[in-house]
């Protein structure tokens, strides 16, 4: 569980810093921006969703099968 919020965690900063960097267009028309930030926190937003999910549904399996 604590992994879970540490990744949602590093998520939502990766996407401050994606918000916060600075996104242009250079001499030669190519946009510089930081997809590797936004790809990232993507990945572990998801991520951390589905391993909650997985964690709920394990729960309550091994709580009927301690009944």
């Amino acid at each position: 569980m604590r992994t879970i919020g540490l990744v949602v965690t590093v998520s939502i900063l990766l996407l401050v810093y994606y918000n916060l960097s600075p996104n242009y267009v250079d001499e030669q028309g190519v946009l510089v921006e930081e997809f590797w930030a936004l790809g990232l926190a993507s990945f572990g937003m998801v991520g951390s969703v589905f391993a909650f999910l997985v964690l709920l549904v394990w729960m309550s399996v091994s709580k009927k099968r301690a009944r």
